[in-house]
């Protein structure tokens, strides 16, 4: 059919549609308009008004909000969070869909802490100790009651480098030390909290005796047993550290732990008097043999000590003394043979020099030093270790600062940890 054209001049004539059937097409409208419209975000039903001149339509709707509540703990924002405390997201109205806690580590990877939703998923919760020193992200995602999503962020920041502190000891793991080893503690920043740290100090094995601890400074501190290792046996130390407030705000960055066993009971027992010394090994005497010992201006200090480190050969050099050529004291530089430490400041058992054979268990012409024949020397080193046990008497000199070596053992068990406590040094 032709369109009729239509002129300006024309009269324009339109079809009336029966009534009813009008009626009942915007009847039909009406009712899908008003069905849409319920399930929309905003649940407000709305109609369009049923005229037979407009084409009735949907009204625009309120996009529903997110109901919930998504919350942190610790609040977000926080810094210097111990890594050990669990972080925890919790929501109320709604149930959390997913959580994420993201940082990246030194290298600059990502890296996703561990955690674990509730079986109502209405909590997540970290299961890992956290990082050091790093910026987290947690990002969450939720749905309400009416299924509408939320979503959002947190922030927190763990303790900084500057706030971290670390132990380091002086056992190596694995290896074999004489009944009388010390263990030693190191500790990066001072320690406050002593007793705290103490009791984070676990030592098991090696008879399983009580143990102390003996503070020498903020920064050290030595452990021991009431008496010397069990022979032969494993020791175990852990220093629960990681998490620990030690003072100041700082935080101990790690757990250190570290196993060694302890050889035979080796015991030495340098006697003055008789210019000899005795070794037993096991409760048996295997050796006596002459010795020469501190001369009047330098005396051998009395005491127990324990072997600190051994070499066949080591430079002993007058200076380290402060000692200069013209004092009468002074002697040649040389290489010592077959030397066992006993204390930093220059105590050893060694083999004596040529020069001094002919007073060795007549006459005392060392600098404080245990010396000895060729022979003899080179048993003692073959024989003893470090950790091992040389004890010093009648010589009418005091001991040794206990933490000048490992003095330890001349201070009464009962006032170990007694700091402030004094003996004959």
């Amino acid at each position: 059919m032709t369109k009729p054209e239509f002129s300006d001049s024309q009269p324009r004539t339109f079809s009336r549609r029966p009534f009813l059937a009008a009626g009942a097409s915007l009847f039909g409208l009406a009712a899908l308009s008003a069905c849409s419209s319920e399930n929309s975000s905003s649940g407000q039903s709305s109609s369009s008004p049923a005229t037979p001149s407009s084409t009735p339509s949907a009204s625009p709707t309120e996009q529903k909000k997110f109901s919930g509540e998504v919350t942190m703990t610790p609040e977000t924002g926080t810094v210097e969070l111990n890594p050990v405390e669990t972080v925890t997201v919790a929501a109320q109205g709604a149930k959390l869909t997913s959580v994420e806690m993201t940082t990246v580590d030194d290298q600059g990877a990502p890296v996703t802490a561990a955690g674990e939703l509730s079986a109502d998923a209405r909590q997540w919760s970290t299961t890992e100790t956290l990082l050091f020193h790093s910026d987290y992200t947690v990002s969450w995602r939720a749905e309400d009651t009416e299924g509408v999503e939320g979503t959002g962020e947190f922030t927190v920041s763990t303790v900084s480098a500057a706030n971290e502190a670390d132990v380091a000891l002086n056992i190596s793991e694995g290896a074999t030390y004489g009944v009388g080893m010390m263990i030693e503690l190191n500790f990066s920043e001072p320690v406050l909290n002593k007793k705290e740290v103490e009791n984070a100090i676990v030592v098991t094995g090696g008879g399983d005796q009580k143990g102390a601890v003996r503070w020498y400074s903020d920064y050290m501190a030595r452990y021991r047993p009431a008496e010397h290792w069990a022979p032969n046996s494993a020791v175990n130390i852990k220093v629960n550290l990681l998490g620990l407030d030690i003072g100041n705000g700082m935080i101990g960055n790690a757990n250190v732990e570290r196993n060694f066993m302890t050889g035979d009971r080796r015991y030495a027992l340098a006697d003055n008097n008789t210019k000899t010394i005795k070794l037993w090994v096991n409760g048996n005497l295997v050796r006596e043999n002459p010795i020469t010992l501190g001369n009047e201006d330098w005396p051998s200090v009395v005491g127990q000590l324990v072997v600190l480190e051994q070499a066949e050969k080591y430079y002993f050099n007058p200076g380290s003394l402060n000692l200069e050529e013209g004092d009468p004291h002074y002697y040649e530089p040389f290489w010592a043979t077959n030397v066992s430490r006993l204390t930093p400041s220059g105590v050893f058992v060694h083999q004596a020099l040529p020069s001094a054979y002919s007073s060795v268990g007549v006459a005392n012409v060392s600098h404080g030093c245990i010396g000895m024949l060729p022979a003899d020397a080179k048993f003692f080193f073959d024989t003893f270790a470090v950790g091992d046990i040389v004890e010093t008497i009648n010589t009418g000199y005091p001991q040794a600062d206990p933490d000048d070596g490992f003095g330890d053992w001349n201070i009464p068990f009962d006032k170990y940890n007694d700091s402030s406590w004094k003996g004959n040094w």
